[in-house]
């Protein structure tokens, strides 16, 4: 998929972003990567042995990001892939593990961040679902290791912090502990050379939500509509609304703290740990909904957690995480090119808070007692291999 479309990096965020730090790093330039990586640039660093062989080839912006966005899209199939070999254990037949390999190897919503130049996007959600199932299995130290990177590669990984402290059986502070100082480790040096440092202001995406207001997301009609113009029809939709100024800077901090009790709940219910890839997608649908930036690529930590945890726990096809991925290409690539943008953000509510509501009450729900959980178990019809 790499190979075969020109991904136009000349025109997407990658060239605005990424590429000339990464050009930096690859020519041994440290200072001028770390004053001037964007909040992700650890992902850069981790992903630069990749492209260092189109640097020493002399290639283009093209190659360097279709040589760094490799271990993104590999990660993902490798996570479809042994997705596909815990079905086929389950009984599944060939034709649902192959699907779920192209629902995570050629996924709509993956395509569509490598298009807008977010490679690490794939990443990240990869990670976060990698951190809690290795939490689930009581591997604490793969899932801090998981979990550091997965916070450094992108901050919105930040939400995974309580699904993986929900799903670990013991060592929770560790966890915490050694996942925070690997995340500090890969991000200090950017913070501590950026420019924007020095002048008392910070990088980190979790205080910055800037002035980008797009329908997809619960504030929106609390924006005042903007003066629109012919002059304007190329780069803005008419109908287009303004954020709010109560919101602004506040969003993506609002995301973070609302994890919390949202986590904390979860523990304080003596939630079962099996449950913790739902409780992950419960927390990244919700930064689908209160982001002001929400756009195409965002659904894609929610479709990969609900991947996870069909493929893994319910032990079927992931009908929902394809579900969901129908929806999110519906809802931010076909549709706007037929309906207003006040209807587009009442496409996107209507369907993602219904979804939000179900996974809440599933995530929520009381759990057995441990004598009617050995019960179930006993009673549940096995297969039988042949």
């Amino acid at each position: 998929m790499l190979w075969g479309w020109n991904w136009q990096v000349g025109s997407s965020d990658w060239s605005t972003e990424a590429a000339a730090p990464l050009a930096a790093l690859l020519h041994g330039h440290l200072g001028t990567f770390f004053s001037t990586a964007p909040a992700y640039g650890p992902s850069l660093l981790l992903r630069a042995p990749f492209a260092l062989p189109g640097s020493l080839a002399h290639g283009g912006q093209l190659l360097a990001y279709r040589l760094s966005a490799i271990p993104c899209s590999l990660a993902l199939a490798g996570l479809g892939i042994w997705l596909a070999v815990r079905l086929r254990r389950n009984g599944a037949g060939p034709l649902s593990a192959g699907a779920t390999v192209l629902l995570c190897a050629a996924n709509p919503i993956a395509f569509k961040a490598l298009v807008i130049g977010h490679p690490e996007e794939l990443l990240g959600a990869v990670l976060c679902a990698a951190a809690v199932l290795l939490a689930m299995r009581g591997r604490d130290g793969w899932a801090s290791l998981a979990l550091g990177v997965a916070i450094a590669n992108k901050q919105w990984a930040l939400l995974a912090i309580g699904p993986v402290l929900v799903a670990l059986p013991a060592h929770r502070w560790r966890t915490l502990i050694i996942a925070g100082a690997i995340a500090a480790g890969l991000e200090a040096p950017m913070l501590i050379a950026s420019t924007t440092v020095k002048t008392g202001t910070s990088r980190l995406i979790v205080n910055d939500t800037g002035v980008t207001f797009y329908p997809w997301q619960l504030f929106w009609f609390f924006g005042p509509r903007g003066h629109w113009t012919v002059a304007m029809a190329h780069y803005i939709p008419r109908g287009y609304r303004m954020p709010p100024g109560w919101i602004a800077g506040r969003a993506h901090l609002l995301i973070v703290w609302l994890a919390l009790p949202l986590s904390g709940l979860a523990a304080w219910r003596r939630m079962p740990r099996e449950r913790a890839l739902l409780l992950l997608a419960l927390l990244m649908l919700m930064r689908c909904l209160l982001d002001p930036w929400d756009n195409a690529y965002y659904p894609l930590p929610f479709i990969v957690a609900l991947a996870a945890w069909e493929g893994r726990v319910a032990g079927r096809f992931p009908l929902g995480a394809a579900a969901a991925t129908g929806a999110a290409w519906l809802i931010f690539d076909f549709l706007p090119h037929q309906i207003g943008v006040d209807l587009q953000a009442v496409s996107f509510l209507v369907p993602a808070l219904a979804v939000f509501a179900v996974l809440a009450a599933a995530v929520y729900r009381p759990a057995l007692a441990p004598a009617r959980r050995r019960q179930a178990a006993v009673s549940r019809p096995r297969a039988v291999p042949s």
